[in-house]
């Protein structure tokens, strides 16, 4: 029971990376630790579609699984939980496709919030920019 447990919540805190990767650029908005952690977090995610690597979170679920006297899954986290939710069965491409929106949308975002802070120090004369979000 305590192995079963214990792949759940591996899975849940694996779902959690995920929504972080792709909302974490709300979060990072106004922590500079948290972009940080954000920036690195979404390059790894993208890396991970892009190279079709398995998270170590998915061998952890496993094992875990597998100590529980449930099957495991061969595929990744994602083709096993959420490609039946949310891909519908979709191609390695069309994830990397997705990864890549994620990637280039949290990035804009970035790159507004810079401007926007550039832009509202340059309009008080103050020389802030070159500080990002600080």
């Amino acid at each position: 029971m305590i192995y079963e447990i214990a792949a759940d919540l591996t899975a849940l805190l694996h779902l959690g990376f995920i929504l972080f990767v792709v909302f974490g650029a709300i979060l990072g908005r106004r922590s500079r630790r948290v972009r940080a952690l954000h920036l690195a977090a979404m390059t790894y995610g993208v890396l991970i579609e892009v190279f079709y690597w398995y998270c170590p979170l998915t061998y952890v679920e496993q094992f875990f699984r597998a100590k529980a006297g449930r099957g495991m899954y061969e595929e990744s986290f994602i083709e096993h939980y959420l490609n039946k939710v949310i891909y519908l069965d979709m191609s390695q491409w069309i994830l990397i496709v997705a990864a890549v929106v994620v990637l280039g949308t949290n990035v804009a975002l970035y790159m507004y919030w810079v401007w926007k802070a550039g832009h509202r120090a340059g309009s008080r004369g103050e020389r802030t920019f070159r500080h990002g979000l600080s």
